[in-house]
């Protein structure tokens, strides 16, 4: 077992993180360390003799965010890293998105707010982390091209990535591929034209509290989760043709909305090689678009799903009063049922009951701190329980892009990220460009990640005016 720890260390269930000096402890026995390369030996060493001394897990190590969840929630993104502002909504260049994200190794903060149109596809480095949150008035929208993770170590947070019909066909709004601890939160992944997001040979992988939906020629799919290891929860699936998502490999689903799916809803891994899905709370709603009833499709005996608490409304009433689903709905579809989770992800994943779910859904998912028109509008199909709803073709029928406002961005001296007004409140130096990256003892974030956590978090007053969020923001 011990080797096996050893041999994965590059890739699970860990990510890197910068330290220069400290100490590790480990059932009360301290290491202390100097440099780098000793404390990478150390930690792999340590993490790996600790999980085997207590069984514990990773219940022990600090989630990416407070609400962070399931696989990919030991992402560390650019913990411990410096700020890089975002100044403007430019394609490249000085201040732009593609150059603040070009290189490893931040955190992204924004100064502006709006849509930045993408001429070409964009990648985001290795042990980075987005803030969308940061944006001021409505939020940062991606337009125009695709969006990657090619890498390693990258959470991203409150964004809107578009591609759009002038995006080449078979391309996906947002992808992740080859890449490894990677959590998205609260993002509006929408109008890709072959997936809204594709997840291919990646691990260690959460989707979470997001709208992937309306997507465009010439597939109209959801997601190819082709992936192992991989949590999507609490996530609203709108008007997607199919792919709610294609499970294929280790996929956990929970509580998740699929809305107005037009041939399936679900579907299989429909290959020989043995997948494994968990299926747990999930919410399948049928709406004017649905060609039938197929709220599950293309299983084969290969794809082994364990399933408890979902349930599927198939009457398109404006009500919701779903039937259980059951065991063998799944078997119709050839799915080898399993009587017990076939997946385990610490951390684990909080689970409510479908109709909690459609709630919180409805409330939260999506860059929802300030929800768009196509957000808005698409929250209100869900509503509708079965009455509304369209997949479309183009984004122009719906009326294109999106007008996202700007506004004044929050004083921040010493350009490290966190404003001033916030620093001086909790006792840092708005003129020491250094304290936001150290790590407070008593949480394990660094005191930028305190404040980006706590804009993401808090809808208090205080927070919408430092952020001059707009009141019309829903």
């Amino acid at each position: 077992m011990l080797d096996v720890y050893f041999s994965m260390r590059a890739t699970a269930p860990f990510p890197s993180a910068p330290v220069v000096a400290g100490s590790i402890f480990l059932k009360g026995i301290a290491i202390n360390f100097m440099h780098k390369q000793i404390l990478n030996i150390l930690r792999c060493f340590a993490i790996s003799l600790y999980l085997l001394l207590c069984n514990c897990g990773w219940s022990q190590f600090i989630p990416s965010f407070p609400s962070a969840a399931g696989y990919g929630a030991t992402t560390t993104g650019g913990r411990g890293y410096h700020a890089v502002h975002v100044t403007n909504l430019n394609d490249s260049g000085s201040g732009s998105f593609r150059e603040a994200v070009s290189k490893p190794n931040a955190i992204v903060v924004f100064d502006v707010g709006g849509v930045i149109q993408l001429k070409t596809n964009l990648e985001i480095s290795d042990n980075v982390t987005v803030a969308g949150q940061t944006a001021p008035g409505d939020g940062i929208m991606f337009y125009g091209a695709k969006v990657s993770v090619p890498g390693k170590n990258v959470i991203v947070r409150y964004v809107r990535f578009r591609g759009g019909i002038l995006e080449s066909p078979k391309v996906s709004s947002f992808n992740i591929s080859d890449a490894n601890h990677v959590i998205l939160d609260h993002v509006s992944a929408e109008w890709g034209r072959w997936d809204d997001i594709q997840a291919a040979r990646s691990s260690y992988i959460t989707i979470q509290n997001s709208i992937i939906g309306e997507s465009l020629d010439p597939q109209r799919f959801g997601c190819l989760c082709e992936s192992d290891y991989m949590t999507l929860t609490h996530n609203l699936w709108i008007d997607n043709e199919s792919r709610n998502p294609k499970g294929k490999g280790h996929v956990q689903y929970v509580n998740n909305v699929v809305y107005n799916w037009g041939v399936s809803g679900y579907v299989g891994g429909h290959s020989q090689a043995d997948r494994y899905a968990d299926l747990v709370g999930n919410y399948f709603i049928k709406g004017p678009s649905s060609k039938s009833d197929a709220f599950l499709s293309m299983f084969w005996p290969s794809d082994h799903v364990y399933q408890t608490d979902n349930r599927v409304d198939l009457n398109k009433d404006g009500k919701l009063n779903g039937r259980n689903v059951t065991d063998a709905d799944f078997s119709r579809v050839t799915a080898t049922v399993s009587t017990k989770s076939v997946l385990n992800a610490p951390p684990s994943v909080p689970t409510d009951t479908p109709e909690t779910a459609y709630l919180d859904v409805i409330a939260n998912a999506g860059a929802s701190l300030c929800r768009d028109s196509v957000d808005r509008r698409l929250i209100l199909q869900v509503k509708s329980l079965g009455t509304s709803g369209e997949i479309i073709h183009s984004e122009q029928q719906v009326g294109g892009a999106p007008v996202l406002r700007s506004a004044k961005p929050p004083k921040d001296t010493d350009q490290d990220g966190i404003p001033d007004e916030w620093e001086n409140s909790h006792r840092l130096d708005p003129a020491n460009a250094k304290d936001a990256q150290i790590i407070d003892p008593a949480t394990g974030y660094s005191y930028l990640e305190e404040y980006i956590n706590a804009v993401a978090d808090s809808r208090s007053k205080q927070m919408l005016k430092l952020l001059n969020r707009y009141p019309d923001c829903k």
